[in-house]
């Protein structure tokens, strides 16, 4: 069984359009027969070949480890085109649920277009802040990791270290930054700096990346990141030099537990006090009331709102009643004066079917009790996985300013049911 979308790039009226994205997507159970699906969809579909294809392929953890390490290869060879992509939980079918398969998103440019893959990994410089940062309180969190960090001082999260990331050349030698308008990766979990380094060169490019899933008990590596290598972390993804795009976050599925309120006193990601009183006992006294709720999800999580009306939602990933605090899961500032509100998940589903005849990227966060896309059309690309997924928005200005706040710069996401999409003009 297989299901296939496609996009001819010349239109009625548009002839002299010849821009191309072309999904395809197969749940047979046959890695091997799956991805020739998908190429074979792809051919039939390209009208014309370039120096600087390439293939974004999402593969689910149900084939073999031994299948997945030849996909790369496969898809190389036969559609003559550079490869990234990553091993997902699922793929998101043409409905929106997700399903075991193989998802394919094709690009070939136009002559005055490019598409750069690229790889960050700690060979680059990369330090891996989650797995030393519980609290993130500004101090040295481990003796290890303050061997190999410049900490900046000031009254910023211990996170917000002095980075010494350096990209790789196939982005540097990218001679107008500005002209790269979708940023499109695959990762491990510590994706921060790397968003950091990518908003400061390339600001004016939308970011989209999902999290792939850990794979030690498939094939004995962390995660499993495709390209011409396969690499056990960091993060594998293209630059594209095409049309602006701008992605679109949907949290479904969660209910307030408490009113909203504001931040008085905060430290890093550690909520400390709230305009009512301390953070942790005010959260309990809210769970308190909601004894008796039904809920599918014990999980806690927090919406927090600039003055601006920007908003973010964190999972509640601590707390301290003896000192009222709450860690937030963000490597990123909250700051005071910012709004907050406790929320939990429930059984209800909100969901919009859009009509777009555009293909559509859509990265989502598995749940216990699956996840929807909430926005689907018949030409899907897309997956999901519990690690979530990163995105930032396009900024109208060369440069911005990065103060560490959870409102600037790209954001990473782990939600579970939360969803970001794109359309690929």
């Amino acid at each position: 069984m297989f299901t296939i979308s496609r996009r001819i790039s010349v239109l009625a009226g548009h002839l002299s359009r010849r821009r191309l994205w072309i999904t395809a997507s197969s749940t047979d159970p046959s890695l091997s027969a799956a991805t020739t699906q998908c190429i074979n969809t792809i051919r039939t579909t390209l009208s014309r070949t370039s120096t600087s294809n390439t293939c974004f392929v999402l593969v689910s953890q149900t084939y073999s480890a031994a299948d997945i390490e030849n996909i790369s290869d496969t898809v190389t060879r036969q559609l003559d085109c550079r490869v990234c992509g990553t091993v997902v939980d699922h793929i998101i079918s043409s409905s929106g649920s997700n399903v075991a398969g193989v998802s394919m998103l094709f690009h070939s440019p136009e002559p005055n277009e490019s598409s750069v893959p690229f790889y960050v990994g700690d060979e680059h410089g990369r330090q891996r802040l989650r797995e030393v940062a519980v609290g993130r309180w500004h101090n040295h969190v481990t003796d290890r990791f303050k061997q190999h960090t410049q900490w900046t001082h000031g009254p910023i999260s211990a996170t917000r270290a002095s980075s010494h990331i350096q990209l790789p050349q196939e982005l540097t030698s990218i001679a107008d930054p500005s002209s790269v308008s979708l940023i499109l990766f695959a990762s491990d979990k510590e994706t921060r700096q790397v968003l950091d380094i990518l908003d400061s060169q390339f600001p004016r490019a939308a970011k989209l990346g999902i999290v792939g899933s850990q794979t030690p008990f498939l094939n004995g590596r962390d995660y499993t990141l495709l390209g011409p290598n396969i690499h056990t972390n960091g993060v594998v993804g293209v630059a594209f030099s095409t049309h602006t795009c701008v992605p679109r976050v949907a949290h479904t599925g969660l209910e307030a537990v408490s009113n909203v309120l504001r931040i008085e006193r905060c430290k890093g990601n550690i909520v400390l006090e709230l305009e009512q009183g301390d953070a942790a006992h005010l959260l309990i006294a809210a769970l308190r009331k909601q004894r008796g709720t039904e809920r599918v999800d014990s999980r806690l999580f927090a919406r927090v709102t600039s003055a601006q009306g920007e908003s973010r939602v964190f999972q509640v990933t601590g707390g301290n009643p003896a000192k009222g605090g709450i860690a937030l899961d963000t490597l990123r500032d909250l700051s005071p004066g910012q709004n907050i509100q406790f929320m939990m998940q429930s059984a209800s589903e909100n969901r919009a079917i859009s009509t777009s005849h555009n293909p559509r990227v859509c990265f989502g966060v598995s749940s216990d009790h699956g996840f929807t896309c909430p926005e689907v059309t018949t030409q899907m690309f897309g997956g999901a996985t519990e690690g979530g997924f990163s995105y930032g928005m396009p900024q109208p200005h060369e440069t911005q300013t990065d103060c560490g706040s959870v409102f600037t710069g790209s954001t990473e996401c782990a939600v579970p049911g939360s969803s970001v999409t794109l359309d690929l003009d």
